[in-house]
């Protein structure tokens, strides 16, 4: 549609045919965008349906069995189900007395004796701030994961621990 408009402009932007093709593209190329726009907020309604019913569904609300131990860790609570960066995750919030960096290497230590984990870490330091955050995957199907994120301020003597484990995403089309 761009070059066809360019084209018309070239030959003679001023005739009453190319206003009205002009018009005609411009018109057409908004309707095109309206029907786009509403495509794109179904599909989000799907998604956000298909999310909540995962999020409400029964069942049991577990961490995978192969979750490493987190040394002296304190739950605040239960699992539970939360909706986190478009989808539905096993959240386990607690606290530790021991720092960011133990609890990591001891998730590592665990991933190591296991044999059949893949791992990533990241460390970071902001403000004196330190922050673990430690991932574990399975390496067969179904592929589970285990993210650990471990944070500790400067002069802090508590560490905040969440555990977290991605639910398989939800079948969009068969809702």
């Amino acid at each position: 549609m761009q070059k066809q408009a360019k084209e018309l402009q070239k030959q003679n932007p001023t005739s009453p045919d190319a206003k009205n093709k002009l018009a005609n593209m411009l018109s057409q190329a908004k309707e095109e965008e309206a029907r786009q726009e509403q495509e794109e907020k179904r599909e989000k309604e799907k998604r956000q349906a298909a999310l909540k019913k995962q999020l409400e569904a029964p069942g049991p609300v577990v961490l995978p069995d192969w979750t490493p131990t987190t040394p002296e860790f304190k739950a605040a609570g239960p699992p539970a189900r939360k909706i986190v960066d478009d989808e539905v995750k096993i959240v386990q919030a607690g606290t530790s007395s021991l720092t960011p960096e133990k609890i990591a290497d001891s998730w590592a230590a665990a991933a190591v004796a296991a044999n059949n984990l893949n791992q990533s870490r990241n460390n970071i330091t902001v403000n004196g701030k330190i922050t673990m955050i430690l991932f574990l995957s399975t390496r067969s199907d179904p592929r589970q994961e285990v993210e650990l994120e471990a944070s500790r301020d400067p002069d802090g003597k508590i560490t905040q621990v969440e555990i977290s484990s991605p639910l398989p995403k939800p079948d969009i089309e068969s809702e």
